[in-house]
């Protein structure tokens, strides 16, 4: 089944090739674009610990949790990789990480350079990043591989039982997996994952640090006075931020003075929401220009890694992903920073996140653009009602805590139990 596969990234294989040979753009281009096949890949010492998540959130995961690893593990070196160039700004370089770099192409040739120069003796993938080449070859070298904050959407879930032949020894391969919640666990062993592989370790966002700096520092950085109110925007995708911009123009009619922090997902669409922004006539200040939200009602985030701190500044945040069929992002990041949650419609990404904010009564979920004005509008002015979310949301962070101790020990455990690994 791995040969239909292969044969099928054929075309794939072509076009890299002949992107290989295109003329070089700028040095970060050109080092993500080797770094994708294969090439100028950093070359550690045989028995590091390969950790790999795709894009941004799992990319902040891999680096906490190598955080969390390297004083328990000394002399093994930390190599972490991302998919995409936003993911990859966020993974930390030495001394939490000996390596960091953009993850290859799943082609054979393009992972057998890969493993030849990280020389790994544990792959370790945060949530699904299951890639059949990347796989096959770490179970010809005997690496064991770990995936850590598991999960399976129900249409990936479905994918893998279609392709049981591509799939299935793969999984069935797995040295570890530290699923999220008991659904996940289930829909591993269900797809033929040794149900003594499996364990629930939780989900390591409910861990994630808090924020940093405090919100007193950032109002000055930002030039917010303590009176005024401000409503958050956070991972907004394509077609979102108007409807963002909506519903908070309708809000401020309720809430005069009301300012915006708006932080498109990507920043290949930070332009198009300051286009957005500048043509309803709003004034608009940008965090990548070092500008200031005293005279300006819309503060555009367009830099990577300062929205959590961000939150701070808010009495309500609204999560993007949601309004949008995109399926959700990370709905815990507002709670850290003490800040109640809203979020659309669509969530299927953060399906079990969504169901436990909501019982905790530290989020709400709003239909379309009216109804996040609504209750942007209502946290605002009921100061009563946002502290008994805001307390909601610290109790149910507070309640999962221990995954990422849980997922440490499995890492270790798997390094221990290995021969291959604990050998290298």
């Amino acid at each position: 089944m791995r040969r239909l596969y292969n044969a099928a990234l054929l075309p794939l294989r072509a076009a890299a090739f002949a992107y290989g040979r295109w003329p070089r753009s700028t040095p970060d281009r050109q080092l993500e674009r080797d770094q994708r096949l294969g090439r100028r890949l950093p070359h550690l010492p045989p028995g590091a610990i390969w950790i790999h998540g795709a894009s941004v959130g799992e990319a902040q995961l891999a680096a906490a949790l190598a955080r969390e690893l390297r004083p328990s593990l000394p002399g093994r070196p930390l190599a972490l990789s991302a998919v995409t160039p936003t993911g990859r700004t966020l993974l930390p370089d030495p001394p939490v990480a000996d390596a960091s770099f953009f993850f290859p192409l799943d082609f054979p040739r393009v992972q057998r350079r890969a493993f030849d120069a990280i020389a790994p003796a544990l792959l370790v993938l945060i949530e699904t990043e299951l890639w059949p080449n990347a796989l096959a070859e770490a179970q010809a070298r005997g690496v064991p591989v770990v995936v850590v904050n598991a999960r399976l959407a129900p249409e990936r879930l479905s994918r893998y039982r279609r392709l049981a032949g591509l799939y299935g020894p793969m999984l069935r391969s797995l040295a570890g997996v530290g699923a999220a919640d008991n659904v996940e666990a289930d829909r591993f062993t269900a797809l033929g994952v040794p149900p003594s592989a499996v364990c629930v370790t939780g989900n390591l966002k409910f861990e994630l640090a808090a924020p940093v700096p405090e919100a007193a520092v950032l109002r000055e950085r930002f030039g917010v006075p303590p009176g005024r109110s401000i409503v958050a925007a956070g991972s907004t995708g394509a077609g979102e931020d108007r409807l963002v911009l909506d519903a908070y123009q309708e809000a401020r009619t309720a809430c005069p003075g009301l300012g915006l922090i708006l932080a498109p997902r990507h920043p290949d669409r930070f332009e198009s929401a300051a286009r957005d922004t500048a043509a309803r006539g709003l004034r608009m200040a940008r965090v990548g220009r070092r500008e200031r939200l005293d005279g300006a009602d819309v503060l555009i985030v367009d830099s990577i890694g300062e929205l959590a701190a961000l939150y701070q500044l808010a009495q309500a945040a609204f999560v993007g992903g949601t309004l949008v069929r995109v399926g959700g992002h990370n709905l815990l990041e507002p709670l850290a920073a003490g800040v109640p949650v809203l979020f659309g419609p669509h969530t299927d990404h953060v399906a079990e996140m969504a169901d436990a904010v909501l019982r905790s009564g530290a989020g709400e979920r709003v239909a379309d653009a009216a109804g996040l004005a609504r209750a942007w509008i209502g946290l605002v002015s009921d100061g009563t009602e946002r502290r008994r979310r805001v307390e909601g949301g610290r109790q149910l962070l507070h309640a999962h805590r221990g995954a990422m101790a849980r997922t440490v020990a499995l890492v270790r455990g798997v390094l221990t139990t290995s021969p291959r690994a604990e050998r290298r």
